[in-house]
């Protein structure tokens, strides 16, 4: 199709994300600001599920650590609690000032084993 047989209000994206979970909503956040035009795709609600690649963003690889599973990728997601305080401190360029935080702690969920009981008493 050409661009002159193109309807005015068809949306044409740099980029299409799939998924508003919290690795989606932070994407396009960084491509908006980096002047791309994007398109997110979800299927429920936004930022209401997390996938395996947000999880690195949230606890920033401690679990690895804990579980003895220090790799390449632990150690890269590792800063990534300090950039969340400084996005929610508005000083990263995605600028979560605003953020209403719902919960001051952590709250993790044991199954009871003894090895579940100790990655929660050392996360503590």
């Amino acid at each position: 199709m050409s661009d002159s047989t193109l309807k005015p209000d068809t949306l044409r994206p740099d980029i299409l994300i799939f998924g508003g979970g919290i690795a989606g909503l932070w994407l396009i956040n960084r491509l908006n600001a980096a002047g791309y035009q994007c398109l997110l795709l979800e299927s429920a609600t936004l930022g209401g599920d997390q996938t395996l690649a947000s999880q690195g963003i949230i606890h920033g690889g401690l679990k690895y650590a804990l579980g003895g599973n220090l790799s390449n990728e632990s150690e890269a997601i590792s800063a990534m609690p300090d950039r969340w305080r400084a996005a929610m401190a508005g000083d990263d360029p995605v600028d979560l000032r605003d953020l209403k935080v719902l919960s001051d702690t952590q709250h993790m969920w044991s199954s009871g084993s003894v090895a579940s009981r100790m990655t929660n008493f050392f996360a503590s």
